[in-house]
């Protein structure tokens, strides 16, 4: 799985209590390691919304319930006043909420029109996911293992292309994985992984091709994504089992 850099827990000891106290025993682990996951993939994002927080305790989207969950905490949790970072936090969940329930593109919507970030971030994330399906994976033998390995690719990259797009001055639609490099394992540090050229652009302006259209040639008339106005190596290394 990619070996993500070492940052500061978002999840403080008191939302952390406060989430598990309100989980079996059984989730809390596996819950709390996946929402640390999401959280830590959008610290850097300014992350703006455009709905009212989550507030319905009957909706079936998970963010919306692990938010409720930490504003609203069950008896015998942690209580008190949240500090700027715990509420931070808790702004980054309501994206994340936002990016779940955000509506897809449509075939004929027009990429030029300006969107809210999360529906790029969720458009990102699909793109993303259809990329990675396409790719070998021969260092991963276990399936599980390797659609783990994917998701937590896909879940980091995205808002690692958003951020350089906005410093580039465009919304993506549109990213495709243009080459794929092996990493060699490196003793006692990782398994080996995949370093990843990624290139996006907005569907309204997509990378010219400077060869004049030949009908008898229609693959030579394919957009040179090597013009793509946005490149980006990611790598993704595979840790060490725990010893």
């Amino acid at each position: 799985m990619p070996v993500a850099t070492a940052r500061l827990d978002p999840l403080t000891p008191m939302l952390r209590n406060r989430l598990e106290t309100s989980l079996p025993p059984g989730q809390r682990t596996i819950v709390c390691k996946a929402l640390g996951n999401l959280l830590d993939s959008v610290c850097n994002l300014e992350a703006p919304t455009v709905t009212p927080p989550p507030s319905d305790r009957s909706s079936p989207w998970p963010m919306a319930q692990l938010y409720l969950r930490l504003v609203a905490p069950v008896p015998g949790s942690q209580a008190g006043p949240l500090s700027a970072g715990e509420h931070r936090t808790l702004h980054l969940m309501h994206y994340l909420h936002e990016v779940a329930i955000a509506p897809p593109l449509q075939p004929g919507d027009d990429p030029a029109v300006s969107r809210p970030q999360s529906q790029i971030h969720a458009r990102m994330l699909n793109q993303l996911r259809h990329e990675l399906a396409l790719l070998d994976l021969p260092d991963i033998q276990d399936l599980q293992k390797k659609q783990a390995w994917r998701e937590l690719a896909v879940i980091d990259i995205a808002p690692r292309l958003l951020q350089k797009a906005e410093r580039l001055g465009f919304q993506p639609t549109e990213v495709r994985v243009l080459g794929t490099q092996h990493v060699a394992p490196a003793a006692g540090l990782h398994q080996g992984g995949l370093k990843l050229t990624l290139v996006a652009w907005n569907g309204a302006a997509p990378p010219d091709n400077p060869n004049v259209w030949d009908p008898n040639n229609p693959l030579g008339n394919e957009p040179d994504l090597l013009l793509a106005p946005l490149q980006m190596d990611w790598t993704g290394l595979t840790p060490l089992p725990p010893a």
